[in-house]
């Protein structure tokens, strides 16, 4: 009868062990989640940012573009240099 008590006990602990496991994979689980849900805020309003960037380079693009026109068409433009 020893050897089954010892076998019940055996699983019983076994039984406890899954258990401490189980808890231990639930909170890395949610520790995991918790990081990915951060980084994809992260990355969305690094996006939004880099949208806004680009926008922005666009129209100082297009005026540094617009007063190198006038520039250039004020001193005859580049046949007019050299």
């Amino acid at each position: 009868m020893d050897n089954l008590d010892d076998r019940v006990q055996r699983l019983e602990q076994a039984q406890r062990d899954l258990q401490d496991a189980m808890i231990v994979h639930a909170h890395l689980e949610k520790a995991a989640a918790e990081r990915i849900r951060d980084h994809s805020q992260f990355i969305a309003r690094h996006e939004e940012f880099l949208t806004r960037h680009e926008l922005m380079m666009q129209e100082f693009d297009g005026k540094l573009n617009a007063l190198i026109d006038i520039v250039m068409r004020r001193e005859g433009g580049l046949e007019g240099r050299g």
